[in-house]
């Protein structure tokens, strides 16, 4: 009895095992074909991407800006991991108080090719094209640093300006000279804290590239650099 419970037992485990490993390998069939196709995939999908980012590496700086406007390409904020920006995701209603337009190309980085100025609040978006991608080059930010340019000795600079509070004139003045990068900057300002009119005078404080100045040398200076 004991032996022919035996067998019974091995039998089982047999049929038990054999079925098993049908079940196994058929799964190990499936599984193999569906990595397979996906591998498929993501080798296709990298080699599009591939495809993508060589005819972009590829176009001129104009094109790329043109890419940009299109809402086709990104504008990223550094090389890093500073983020990006799509210029769909900017505001362009015209009621709204943020709203952004299209504006001028000139070459603000003096590297000899346009940058592309986008109108917006505190003087909006200047966007740089180089090396295959866009890049935020200069934005406005906010009542005390409003974003303009200015053409002065014999390059452009960047102009982050706070003239709208009280007590204070300030102009942080930078110069690039492509590629993003900044080969000069500096600070011209006035402070009147305690000036009754809310105007300075010969008895503010005048400074320029952290120098003491007279106010006779810092209306000179607002003269050459904005033609005020």
């Amino acid at each position: 009895m004991k032996l022919r419970i035996q067998n019974i037992v091995v039998l089982m485990l047999c049929l038990f095992v054999f079925s098993g490993c049908g079940v196994s390998q058929d799964n190990s069939d499936d599984a193999l074909s569906n990595a397979e196709m996906q591998e498929t995939d993501i080798w296709e999908s990298t080699q599009e991407t591939d495809e993508e980012a060589t005819v972009v590496a590829e176009l001129g700086s104009e094109e790329l800006l043109d890419a940009f406007l299109a809402g086709e390409i990104p504008a990223f904020y550094g090389d890093g991991d500073e983020g990006s920006i799509l210029f769909d995701q900017l505001s362009h209603d015209e009621d709204e108080w943020d709203c952004h337009s299209v504006g001028e190309r000139i070459d603000l980085d003096n590297d000899g090719e346009n940058e592309q100025i986008v109108n917006g609040p505190y003087g909006g978006i200047y966007f740089d094209a180089r090396d295959g991608k866009v890049y935020v080059l200069a934005e406005g930010e906010g009542t005390a640093g409003f974003l303009s340019y200015a053409v002065y000795d014999n390059a452009t600079w960047i102009v982050h300006s706070d003239t709208t509070h009280a007590g204070r004139q300030t102009y942080w003045l930078t110069r690039f000279d492509g590629g993003g990068n900044i080969v000069d900057e500096f600070k011209l300002g006035a402070e009147y804290w305690e000036s009754a009119d809310g105007t300075y005078d010969e008895n503010s404080d005048f400074t320029y590239r952290d120098e003491e100045i007279s106010m006779e040398e810092y209306e000179k200076l607002i003269k050459e650099i904005f033609g005020l």
